[in-house]
Formats: C-alpha cells, structure tokens, sequence
C-alpha cells in the first residue's frame, strides 16, 4: 500500500492536478492498508468508497480493486462480512456492466475470475494461520500440563523430604543431642530406640522417594503407605509418646472412637500432627509443656496442639510461615478446611479444622 500511495502520488504530482479519481485512488488503498489494524472497519470503508468510486465516475476500474480486495476480506472476516464485500461487488459490477460504458465485452467474467481468485487465496490463507494458531495453542496447551506434572511431581518429592524425612532426622538429631545428658540407662536406652526406629523410617522413606522418582506409573497409595497406617488418633497418641520420649510433659486428648473423616482428610491431619511436632523438637526442644487434642465438633474435626516454651528456647521462628506450616495450610484448604497458628506469652498454637464425612464408629482402645 505504501507503494501504490508513492506511484498514486507521483502521478499527481506529474500530472499537475487533483481530481476526484486520485483522492478516491487515495482513500482506497489507505482503507486496504487498514486490514492490518482493524478488518472490519477496513472492509466497510472500501465498500463505501469503491461504491462512490462507481456511482460518481461509473468506472470499472474501482471493481478490480473491489475484487482484489476480496481476498483480505476473506482472510480475515466473518462469513456474513465475506457475503456482504461478494453482494456489494455483485451488484456494482451488474451496474456499470447494464448502464456503464467502461467494461468492455468479457470484462465481467475478468472480474469474476479476479474475485474468485483472491477468495480463494485469502481462504487458504486463513486456514493455515488458523491451523497454526490451532497447533500454537495445543503446543502451549502441553507444555503447560508437561510443566504443571513436573511441578506437582516436585511438591511431591519436596513434601516427601519435609513431612517425612526431616521429621525423622529431627527426632534422630534430637535424642542424639540428649544422649549424653540422660541420667540413667533407661533414659538412654529411650534415645537410643528412638534414634534406630527414626533412621529405619527415615531410610525407608528415601527409598519409597528413590521409587517415586524412578518410577513411570502415576504415584498412588501403594508407592508410599501413609504413616501411622493412616489412622490420626493413633498418630496422635504416638506422636505425644515421642514428645514425653523427649521429656517433655505431654497431654493427649483423643476421641473413643473413629473419626468421621475421609481417608485424604486422615492424611491431611496427621501430617499437620507431625508439622506441629517436628517443629516444638526443632524450636523449642526444652518446652515446659506440650498438648495434643483432637475432638469431633459438629460440622468439622479440630486437632488443637499448644507448648509452652521454656526462657532458654527462641522461638524465633516457631510461628514462622515457613514451608511446612504453609503446605500443612494448603493441604487443608484442598479439603475444605483450615489452618490457624497463633504465638502469646509463650505459648505457641496451631489449631487445624477438617470437614467431617459419614462414617461407621469404631471403637479404639482407652490411651
């Protein structure tokens, strides 16, 4: 267009004056040139010029540009405008052929040839952007679900080294800590099982992460057994046994019979035990005391876990929204609940809230 804008303005510029044909001339290919911004403005504003072009000079030449124009209509517009530039075209062109001198014998078939022509081009024009639009799409598409399958893998390996792994080496770390200071055998002889049983499930879990990541088939269950077999009131019960392991004075609270939450939810809320009790052995390991709760409220199950820490811990970062706090947060709200923490005069808390579902009561033996 930018050519045709130069010659169109050397011929003015030669000839010496303006006429109505050259300002049409003009208007024309700079409504073409707006096909790249805005199509449908653009096709409107060459009909209505070709239009004028026809009706005030009844020359068929503005029919060519008309037809030629018809293959950007085509590529760009929706059908009705493509039917809309073919009946305008149409009729011009029957106009000038009955009442114009300017087409001579054929000249309507030239312009139909012309007219086909550039449909034609245009249609295949648009059907390879949009099929290229289409495989962008689709390519986008894939990386993005390649790239959200790697994600989610990585939260699960990362999860698997936090809730599992580090849990186990703190214990380790912890009671290896203390050996030393036991004051007599039987203390000691706690440490030291305490020591083995946590580097045995801290061996097994680097395998069942060796697993996960060597494995090819989608993770599930049977890759990774869940700890405490699944069961929050028995985890809760062990967890408060490995707080008094510790010498730390512990309470427990646990209901006398299942709870009425989903296996996931199970899952959810011993984990979250775990973060609670991973963090009082990492933070604050010389705690005054300690408190596990877990009760059934109606709507929802709540698991309560409060320590007072001692005046030679820092609890610094015992409330921080680190990793595990913030996953244990997460996992909560995919099942519908919710996690709160809270540090005063002391005392740090972490209060956790799961829907409940219908389910069978179970007996569970008295702690």
């Amino acid at each position: 267009m930018s050519v045709l804008l130069c010659i169109a303005t050397g011929f003015i510029i030669t000839t010496g004056h303006f006429t109505r044909a050259d300002m049409l001339a003009l208007m024309l290919y700079l409504a073409i040139a707006a096909f790249a911004w805005h199509p449908l403005t653009a096709t409107f504003t060459v009909l209505v010029i070709c239009s004028l072009g026809a009706v005030l000079t009844g020359s068929g030449g503005v029919l060519l540009e008309l037809a030629v124009a018809l293959g950007l209509v085509a590529s760009t517009c929706a059908p009705w405008v493509i039917a809309l530039h073919v009946l305008v075209l149409s009729g011009l062109t029957t106009d000038i052929a009955l009442n114009g001198p300017s087409l001579t014998d054929g000249g309507v078939y030239g312009i139909a040839g012309i007219a086909i022509i550039a449909f034609l081009a245009g249609l295949s024009f648009r059907i390879v952007t949009t099929r290229e639009a289409i495989l962008i799409a689709e390519r986008t598409r894939v990386i993005a679900d390649l790239e959200g399958l790697a994600s989610e893998e990585q939260e699960r390996i990362a999860d698997e080294l936090h809730d599992g792994i580090a849990h186990d080496l703190t214990l380790v770390l912890f009671h290896a800590r203390a050996l030393p200071r036991q004051p007599d055998e039987a203390a000691r002889q706690v440490s030291l099982t305490t020591i083995e049983d946590s580097a045995e499930k801290a061996l097994q879990s680097i395998q069942s992460l060796l697993t996960l990541m060597h494995e090819t088939r989608p993770y599930g269950p049977e890759m990774h057994p869940a700890r405490y077999d699944g069961d929050v009131i028995e985890a809760v019960k062990s967890l408060g046994a490995l707080l008094r392991d510790a010498a730390i004075p512990t309470r427990v609270s646990v209901p006398q019979v299942s709870l009425n939450a989903a296996p996931v939810a199970e899952r959810v809320l011993i984990k979250t035990a775990i973060e609670a009790v991973t963090n009082i052995l990492k933070h604050t390991p010389n705690s005054v005391s300690a408190s596990l709760d877990i009760s059934e409220k109606p709507g929802f199950i709540e698991l309560v876990v409060k320590n007072a820490a001692s005046r030679t811990d820092s609890r610094a970062s015992a409330n921080s929204s680190g990793r595990g706090l913030l996953r244990s947060r997460q996992r909560l709200a995919q099942c519908g609940g919710k996690l709160e923490t809270d540090l005063s005069s002391g005392v740090w808390l972490l209060r956790a809230k799961i829907p409940v579902v219908p389910a069978v009561p179970v007996a569970h033996p008295s702690e």
